[in-house]
Order: C-alpha cells, then sequence, then structure tokens
C-alpha cells in the first residue's frame, strides 16, 4: 500500500511544493511498468470547503497525471483541511 495525498508534502515550500509526492512515486512507478500491478495506491483530495463534484474530478485528474497511472485504487478526502497554519496542531 502505498498511501499519499494532492498536497504532500506537509509542509511544502518552493523547494518542495505540494503534489511532490506524487509525481516521486509516478516516476518510481514508471521505471518499471509491472511495478503498478503490484501495489495499491491510495491518495487524498484536501478536504475542507473545497469538497465539490467539479474539485474531486479536478483534484482526481491531477493526481492521476502526477502518479503517471490511469486508476486510483483507493480515493479519499484528507480531513482537516491542511492548509490551516500548522501551529494550530
Amino acid at each position: 500500500l502505498i498511501d499519499t495525498a494532492e498536497q504532500y508534502p506537509i509542509p511544502s515550500d518552493a523547494n518542495h511544493p505540494e503534489g511532490l509526492a506524487e509525481k516521486t512515486i509516478g516516476k518510481w512507478i514508471n521505471t518499471d511498468k509491472s511495478r503498478r500491478e503490484k501495489v495499491v495506491i491510495a491518495t487524498k483530495i484536501t478536504g475542507g470547503q473545497r469538497i465539490s463534484g467539479k474539485n474531486i474530478i479536478s483534484a482526481c485528474e491531477g493526481s492521476l497525471k502526477r502518479l503517471g497511472t490511469d486508476y486510483i485504487d483507493l480515493y479519499q478526502f484528507h480531513w482537516p483541511a491542511r492548509y490551516t497554519p500548522q501551529s494550530n496542531w
């Protein structure tokens, strides 16, 4: 099981932008196409006010592109929204 999310890494910055984790996983999978059949990929859309049918489709398409795959095994809502200041955790 590979567990990731569209907004990883947390915290993100200019050198480690959101989506980097999915891109890294996608590069790893695509170095050997047989890997995709051997793993279960779980990823997430950022929670909060962002959840709508349109945004779910858009975020899922973005994750598929970054992961370099045509399917996601488990797609979830990431809750709470991680765009809140981390000092509140």
